[in-house]
């Protein structure tokens, strides 16, 4: 019996001594990383950061789940996969979050409007910042506002709210949209039914509307040398009324 023990405890230990060697010789040390997913050339050099900051075993040894987690953190993959091609090959996959505009100075805001912080500049889209409402917020004002404005081929290349609530638009070309803290979305359909009737024919020279009145808009427009003669009804030299009614 005790023979039969020993004997079976030697076998064991073969066994494990031969799973030791077979792991030694199949563990090569890490020697390529594969970043695919079309990573741009900054965010490839921000990946390559993030590994020299990781300890890399062998190609078995090397846990992926840490790679997976610490790429993640870089704010701008939605989801990072690493897969192991034996020898010594790693692949990271990066799934990435296409930002849809500017918040801020720096960050950039994802679809559902959280904010990411991104290795690459991305100077054509537009520019959102609210100092009240939170980027989610601001998003969906944007969305609902530019789908509004699409309707006359407006563009809004910039949105912010004031410290006091009050909402800013900007439309490409430069025309400006005040619209105040109230009744945001009726005071746009009114901006944009004076735009459709009266203004679309001249948006280069609008300066800016203004829309929080009850009842109608104020328009500045941009002064040229033949333009006095254009404007009738003005508050100030270059401001007219329009009352367009909700």
């Amino acid at each position: 019996m005790m023979i039969k023990r020993a004997l079976f405890l030697l076998g064991f230990c073969g066994l494990l001594a031969c799973g030791y060697l077979v792991w030694t010789a199949l563990d090569r040390p890490v020697q390529t990383i594969v970043v695919s997913g079309e990573p741009s050339t900054s965010e490839r050099q921000r990946v390559e950061e993030a590994l020299a900051a990781i300890e890399l075993g062998g190609i078995l040894s090397t846990s992926l789940t840490d790679i997976e987690v610490r790429l993640g953190q870089m704010g701008w993959a939605r989801e990072v996969t690493v897969r192991r091609h034996w020898p010594d090959r790693l692949e990271v996959q990066l799934h990435k979050v296409i930002p849809v505009a500017r918040w801020g100075e720096k960050d950039y805001l994802a679809a559902s409007g959280k904010p990411m912080q991104l290795p690459d500049r991305y100077t054509d889209l537009p520019a959102l910042w609210a100092h009240i409402s939170t980027p989610q917020q601001a998003m969906e004002v944007y969305r609902l506002l530019q789908l509004y404005a699409a309707r006359q081929n407006l563009q809004i290349v910039r949105l912010t709210e004031s410290p006091q609530g009050e909402w800013q638009v900007g439309f490409a070309g430069g025309m400006r949209l005040l619209l105040g803290a109230s009744d945001v979305n009726g005071r746009m359909q009114r901006f944009l039914r004076a735009y459709a009737t009266a203004l679309r024919y001249r948006p280069e020279a609008i300066s800016y509307a203004d829309a929080r009145y009850t009842s109608g808009i104020a328009v500045r427009f941009e002064m040229r040398d033949n333009d006095n003669a254009q404007l009738v009804g003005h508050i100030t030299p270059a401001t007219q009324t329009l009352g367009i009614q909700n």
